[in-house]
């Protein structure tokens, strides 16, 4: 509000301005100096009338020792009526120790606090002899400084009233001069140039001196020149760059924010459907010229905002592919490259950007990219079927491996137990028939020696069909259901475990195959409870109401069920194996503390196993 009022009270012109600042200037200077000087001189007046105080303190102190010792009145008034009719004289006061106030002269009315002076001298007697000086009254000086206050507002309205004088005399000089040596030399420089605004290019300033005016005026004749010269050379520019505009195979546009369309060439309007230009303006000119609200407008009112958006972000928009649809309905591909400016019809940001149409490449570049992720998924496809036929390679390589090992192993028990345990009976049994023949030839008692050679014999037996069992049970001559009561009763015998079966349902009847890959399985499985699971139950139920279902179960330590599904056990691959091979379903299941389980179902059934979790990698 102040600024405006300021802007309309300062004068416009540079003449009135330049005496304003002078006038100002002066004012300042002047009656700075004059309140300097008169506010030193006033002060020194002050000072001045304090020392005088004190003068007449002290002359009053010595003066008024005799007549205040002898009390006499007359001589104390007479003393300080000479001094009343000085004008700086408020009050005089002189107090007696012993009487109190024995004089008192007033001069004039009571001044205010700040301008008195005061003045309080202690009276002192010195009695005749050798006697000490004596205090006997004091006398109060009271002056005022409203004398000099008002000499000195006098003599400061002078003087301003003649800084004023001088003042408005250097103005008129003043105006005068720059009135003649400035205003009249500008007012004709205006006129040129407004002659030049107007398109007069060949108006030229008239040089009437070589001061600082003749040389703007030489500069402004050396503007113009350049101005016309600069102007042939824009209209030149103009035409090459209307030419070029008219004659670009891309579309050149304009288009504010409120979507309003202020330019295009015709390889715009071909672009969207139009024969010209004039056709294209005419469309939007019944939709007030709106890309937003126009029903032939190429841009929607999103892709407005999002291209208002990215010049707002990035200053300007590269490469951005762009669907955008033309009179008939159809969608066209662009390329589209936009910088932000504003619209000299309006202030408005606008968007000046090119539309190249990549509708064939675009459509090209789908065909190319679709074949290649083809191809790539069909590559990806090949390698994951390639790895998943090298990992089943090297996993039926290992799981081979593992078999022979097994196999091999077994074969070194068998040696070991026909070696070491059968072969000893064997032998023993050997000695003892010697034996009894030498008692028999010699006619001895041989029923002692028969005896042990039945009971080794026994043992040879107990051997010979226990490593029977290990390679194939007879019970399984018998059934599944035999041999799992048999397997689960060696299990508890030799490793101290309890382990139950409990049967759900009638007795299966399977193949001999499927009966001995179950019965293999349930095997492998106990041997992962013996060796890893530190369990004080196993339990093995067998469902068969309504589908076949294999269940081995433990309360051990559990183990990671998922490594050992990855085949990091040849224990569960060699499982996984055989169940595959009956077209059985398995699956494994386990946790730390929770024991395992395992699975085993023909048709919809899913097997799961859970071993030791701390047992590293079951079956190996």
């Amino acid at each position: 509000m102040w600024r405006t009022w300021l802007r309309r009270a300062f004068p416009r012109t540079l003449h009135a301005q330049l005496m304003l600042s002078l006038v100002v200037l002066g004012a300042l200077v002047a009656s700075s100096s004059a309140l300097i000087v008169l506010q030193h001189a006033r002060e020194r007046r002050i000072v001045e009338l304090d020392e005088r105080a004190n003068r007449i303190a002290d002359l009053l102190g010595q003066s008024l020792a005799q007549p205040l010792w002898n009390i006499d009145r007359d001589a104390i008034d007479r003393q300080l009526n000479t001094l009343r009719p000085n004008p700086e004289v408020v009050r005089l006061t002189v107090k007696a120790t012993h009487y109190g106030v024995l004089a008192d002269v007033r001069n004039a009315s009571a001044p205010g606090p700040n301008e008195e002076v005061v003045r309080v001298q202690p009276i002192e007697f010195t009695p005749p002899g050798n006697a000490p000086r004596e205090r006997i009254g004091e006398v109060r000086v009271v002056f005022t400084r409203a004398v000099e206050e008002s000499g000195f507002s006098a003599a400061r309205a002078v003087v301003l009233g003649a800084l004023a004088l001088a003042l408005l005399v250097v103005y008129i000089v003043t105006f005068l001069l720059i009135r003649h040596l400035v205003r009249e030399p500008i007012r004709r420089l205006e006129e040129m140039v407004d002659r030049i605004a107007g398109g007069d290019l060949e108006s030229r300033c008239v040089i009437e001196s070589s001061a600082e005016l003749g040389r703007l005026a030489a500069r402004v004749n050396l503007m113009a020149g350049r101005l016309h010269d600069s102007t042939a050379s824009l209209k030149e520019s103009e035409r090459k760059y209307r030419s070029i505009v008219e004659n670009a195979l891309e579309g050149i546009f304009v288009l504010d924010r409120d979507g309003v369309l202020h330019e295009a060439n015709p390889a715009m309007a071909r672009l969207f459907g139009f024969p010209d230009v004039a056709a294209l303006n005419a469309a939007l000119a019944a939709h007030g010229r709106s890309m937003v609200t126009a029903a032939v407008a190429p841009f929607s009112a999103s892709q407005v905002e999002q291209l208002f958006a990215l010049v707002g972000l990035n200053g300007e928009i590269a490469g951005m592919e762009i669907p955008l649809t033309r009179a008939d309905g159809t969608t066209v591909w662009c390329l589209l490259n936009a910088r932000g400016t504003y619209c000299e019809s309006s202030s408005l940001p606008a968007l000046e950007g090119q539309l190249t149409d990549i509708s064939s490449r675009k459509q090209a570049m789908e065909d190319l990219t679709r074949h290649r992720d083809q191809l790539e998924q069909e590559v990806r496809e090949r390698m994951r079927t390639e790895r998943a036929l090298r990992d089943s390679r090297e996993q039926l390589r290992q799981l081979s491996a593992h078999q022979e090992s097994i196999r091999e192993e077994e074969r070194r028990q068998i040696a070991m137990t026909i070696h070491d345990e059968l072969g000893q009976l064997l032998t023993a049994i050997k000695i003892n028939v010697s034996l009894l023949k030498m008692r028999l030839s010699q006619g001895g008692d041989g029923s002692p020696k028969c005896h042990d050679i039945g009971d080794l014999v026994e043992r040879t037996i107990d051997i010979v069909r226990n490593v029977a069992s290990h390679l194939r049970p007879a019970a399984l001559n018998f059934g599944l259901i035999s041999a799992l009561e048999w397997l689960v009763q060696d299990f508890a015998k030799h490793n101290g475990i309890r382990c139950t079966f409990r049967l759900e349902g009638a007795e299966p009847l399977l193949s001999d195959d499927r009966a001995t890959a179950v019965f293999r399985i349930v095997q492998e499985a106990l041997t992962n409870v013996s060796r890893h699971a530190r369990a004080s139950r196993v339990d093995v139920i067998l469902h068969t109401v309504d589908r076949f279902e294999l269940e081995v179960r433990d309360n051990g330590v559990g183990f990671d069920a998922a490594l050992a599904t990855r085949g990091g056990s040849y224990g569960v691959q060699g499982m996984k194996e055989r169940a595959r091979m009956i077209g059985a379903q398995f699956h494994i299941e386990s946790a730390a503390g929770a024991g395992s389980q395992v699975r085993l179902m023909f048709g919809e059934a899913v097997a799961s196993l859970r071993c030791d979790e701390s047992a590293g990698e079951p079956g190996k």
